[in-house]
């Protein structure tokens, strides 16, 4: 009788819990914008890409063709090769054509892009003032043209383009106090990016070589707490490959079909990737296994392919330290009662050694109202 009743309270409580688990969660937050949301997180391919590299049309060592074998060696499954506007008259593309954009005395060997593996991508770095990357474009701008002139001059030739902000930590400087109508202040990047679309100028750089220019995050921070949920501005990592400088920063791309240009392009927009540093070139860091939404109790939870430490979320910025605010630590974080309009996640491996390595995912975006709307 004993053990009849004892098997009875263990029956009742396991339903209790498994009861209270699929209670809803109370709070006024909810979950706006998931740039995962129509993932498939089993089936779909990371690809790996770089999307800002350099080749001896301009200011890189090798030329288009090496620079080409060198990323498909390594695994990779598109490539933007984006030489700078001002030092060169032709875009080295497409691919099967760099032999015409060489020198004719000693001409450039050709690659198919379907031969090697990777999906080609037109592109180039303008680099009047503030550089930015133009993707999906043969666009190389006028020395006179401003940055916003510029962008939208882009827009205006090609309809396919879509644009970043490269390496804007070499611009912006945490420590340095800026009168709001001054170039390169928080509110010159944010008139950028209310004045151009989403679609259209997509993100900027968070990590670029060996994250050269570690202010590129707290920027972005106060970037997103000014526009998320509404308007939001995606992470790109690049290698901004000239010489060595292969295999530090890139993006992995989460695709159904691998092959397919347009759904590329399309990862861009929506942010369906995500951002990679790793302090040894060429380095693994860990990849994002699937992102768990659960809108009953109202978390996200990261789930990581890889060796890591922790998993950091961060939302706004920090004025009296100059950083951005760390708000959680841990694999799994519960919003329905945070008060930011967005969070975002880092994975971290081998935190402050030399075999240290960052994923940083796309940002998520919140709303607060009444639990009766």
């Amino acid at each position: 009788m004993k053990k009849l009743a004892v098997l009875t309270l263990m029956l009742l409580g396991i339903f209790t819990l498994s009861a209270c688990g699929d209670q809803p969660v109370e709070g006024p937050t909810y979950l706006d914008l998931n740039p995962y949301a129509d993932v498939n997180w089993e089936e779909d391919t990371h690809l790996l890409a770089n999307l800002h590299t350099h080749t001896n049309n301009s200011d890189g060592a090798d030329t288009p063709a090496e620079v080409v074998d060198q990323y498909a060696e390594m695994g990779y499954g598109a490539l933007a090769i984006t030489d700078h506007d001002s030092h060169i008259s032709d875009v080295a593309y497409p691919w099967t054509a760099f032999s015409e954009v060489g020198p004719q005395s000693n001409p450039w060997e050709n690659r198919d892009p379907s031969e090697v593996g990777m999906i080609s991508i037109a592109g180039s770095e303008f680099s009047h003032h503030h550089h930015i990357v133009g993707l999906f474009t043969d666009y190389l701008g006028r020395s006179d043209e401003e940055e916003l002139e510029l962008m939208q001059n882009v827009v205006e030739d090609d309809e396919d383009a879509v644009m970043f902000m490269a390496h804007p930590g070499r611009y912006w400087k945490k420590d340095v106090e800026y009168d709001p109508s001054n170039t390169y202040s928080p509110e010159w990047y944010e008139n950028l990016y209310e004045t151009l679309p989403a679609d259209k100028l997509v993100g900027m750089e968070i990590f670029n070589t060996d994250n050269r220019y570690p202010d590129d995050r707290i920027l972005w921070d106060k970037l997103l707490t000014e526009f998320m949920p509404e308007r939001p501005i995606w992470a790109n990592a690049d290698d901004d490959y000239h010489d060595e400088e292969i295999g530090w920063s890139k993006t992995h791309h989460i695709m159904s079909d691998p092959s397919d240009k347009d759904e590329f392009r399309d990862t861009l927009i929506n942010g369906e990737f995500y951002a990679h540093y790793t302090r040894t070139a060429g380095e693994e860091a860990p990849k994002v296994a699937e992102v768990v939404v659960n809108e009953t109790l109202r978390t996200l939870e990261i789930k990581v392919d890889g060796d890591y430490e922790r998993v950091k979320w961060y939302s706004g910025y920090d004025e009296e330290t100059n950083s951005s605010k760390l708000i959680h630590i841990g694999e799994t974080f519960e919003y329905a009662n945070f008060e930011g309009n967005y969070i975002r996640a880092e994975i971290i491996n081998d935190e402050g050694l030399f075999t240290h390595a960052e994923t940083v995912l796309q940002p998520f975006g919140f709303v607060q109202r009444e639990e009766s709307e």
